[in-house]
């Protein structure tokens, strides 16, 4: 997979703090398939990503499952406003799926 700035944040003031990178499923691996997965979720005051939804994939089917998990798993420098942590609504992120090159 590729480094964390391979994936793009939206408008986000979030930081993405722990990343766990999703398990490259074998398929995929085996027949040389890359793609990427964009959700959208908000950002709680703890750093949690909650209500992950899946916004596109491509190629369809193939790394929504482990792209999901992974991100439940990730922990973000929360959004901060007088100096208390608010949740973050609306927050878009692209997760590319690349297999590495020899």
């Amino acid at each position: 997979l590729g480094p964390p700035g391979g994936g793009n944040m939206g408008d986000g003031e979030a930081i993405p703090m722990v990343i766990i990178q999703p398990r490259y499923p074998r398929k995929a691996a085996m027949e040389g398939i890359e793609g990427w997965v964009k959700f959208k979720f908000t950002i709680s005051p703890d750093g949690t990503p909650l209500n992950v939804e899946l916004v596109d994939a491509q190629p369809r089917r193939v790394f929504e499952r482990d792209a999901r998990r992974a991100i439940y798993k990730w922990k973000f420098k929360p959004k901060v406003v007088d100096g208390k942590a608010v949740e973050q609504h609306n927050m878009v992120y692209t997760m590319q799926f690349n297999l590495a090159k020899e």
